[in-house]
């Protein structure tokens, strides 16, 4: 019972360890301010990349280069260990043959022959039992009553991907849900020395920016900060200042699988293996 009980308290612990892990956000932030690009990447409050390299993924590819390069370095000094330890041949050496009268006798000259192999006798586990023919006999017959299920068709292939792409819509979308961009500010200041076409990419640009806004809003969980997109007239240069983040639990995929799961097996799954069922159980009574 001690063992037990200690087995179900690690059980517990390593559970708890998941959740946790799983319910932790997954953080990134991305600005471009100034004509300055910086992101970065946490998870919830450990860093694992930015801008400036720094992080856990920073510190592990460190770690490899090193680890690569040490190796490489050892490599190359067993190499050089092997070249300079290798004998150097003279002439002498080359020259040097042993006579023909001193050559040592082939084996194929010495070697005697091998005995004849004498005539085996027939042992009883190679005489034919008739009666092993009939248990295989039997063996087999009941094979064949065994009905194998035939392979699916490229049909029912379809139509079981199609079921799961039905299924999967509420799923994706929670997934999408999940995905929570935040802060999201955007100061735009188009500028054109002509006014007309200062006019004109400001029509498009402004057009674009807000349909692609209202787009992230029905996918994603959006909340904005602030949104400029002015016309420069009598600004020379255009500005391209922008910055958003994003959070994303990793529960929220696990979430969407069972929902998934659960929604395919109650609407596709079920109802598909009783209509089978009732379509063999008719097609035996016909027979």
């Amino acid at each position: 019972m001690i063992v037990l009980k200690i087995l179900l308290w690690i059980l517990l612990a390593v559970i708890g360890i998941i959740v946790v892990i799983l319910f932790l956000p997954i953080k990134g932030a991305v600005s471009y301010i100034d004509n300055k690009l910086t992101y970065s990447a946490h998870y919830s409050f450990i860093l694992l990349y930015n801008s400036d390299k720094k992080g856990v993924v920073a510190w592990f590819l460190k770690w490899k280069k090193k680890r690569d390069e040490k190796k490489k370095a050892e490599e190359e000094g067993e190499n050089a260990e092997l070249s300079t330890d290798k004998p150097e041949l003279t002439e002498t050496s080359v020259s040097e043959k042993p006579p023909e009268s001193e050559k040592p006798p082939l084996e194929s000259d010495t070697k005697p022959e091998p005995p004849k192999p004498a005539a085996e006798e027939p042992s009883f586990d190679d005489i034919d039992d008739p009666f092993d023919e009939e248990e295989d006999t039997g063996k087999k017959k009941k094979k064949k009553k065994k009905k194998e299920k035939p392979p699916k068709t490229l049909l029912e292939k379809i139509e079981f991907v199609m079921n799961i792409v039905r299924a999967s819509d509420r799923a994706l979308l929670r997934i999408l849900k999940g995905f929570k961009i935040y802060e999201l500010y955007i100061d735009f200041i188009i500028a054109n020395e002509d006014a007309y076409k200062c006019a004109l990419n400001y029509g498009r640009i402004s057009g674009a920016i807000y349909n692609i806004i209202a787009w992230l809003s029905v996918t994603f969980n959006v909340k904005l900060r602030t949104i400029d997109v002015n016309p420069g007239f009598a600004v020379d240069k255009p500005r391209w200042d922008a910055a958003a983040k994003i959070k994303f639990r990793p529960v929220t995929v696990v979430i969407a699988g069972i929902g998934l799961l659960m929604t395919y097996l109650f609407r596709f799954f079920i109802p598909g293996f009783f209509r089978e069922r009732k379509l063999r159980k008719s097609a035996a009574r016909q027979k």
